[in-house]
């Protein structure tokens, strides 16, 4: 009997390993945009003092993470969106008011 529960343990490890991985490498994907999310993000806190190439930049990242938030299940999609547009147009207004100088 302790054989034959060895045996099956020994058999499922591999499969165990499997799922773990794969779970594993979801939550990569989901961390990196995250990431991502707020380090783009994070600048509107001094987007004031940035300067014009700084915040094309920071245009297009945003715009680079809307396709992968666009992925998302429909709540994160229309709370991360949201967040995502806000940061953006305050980077584009800062721009066009800088560009107008």
């Amino acid at each position: 009997m302790k054989k034959l529960v060895f045996c099956l343990m020994l058999t499922l490890l591999p499969l165990c390993q499997t799922f773990s991985v794969g779970n594993a490498i979801s939550a990569e994907a989901e961390e990196a945009w995250k990431t991502e999310f707020n380090r783009v993000c994070g600048q509107t806190d001094n987007a004031s003092d940035m300067s014009i190439d700084a915040l094309k930049k920071a245009i297009e990242q945003c715009d680079a993470l809307k396709p992968q938030i666009e992925a998302l299940e429909a709540t994160p999609r229309k709370v991360y969106l949201k967040r995502l547009q806000m940061c953006r147009n305050l980077f584009a207004y800062l721009l066009e008011g800088k560009e107008k100088k």
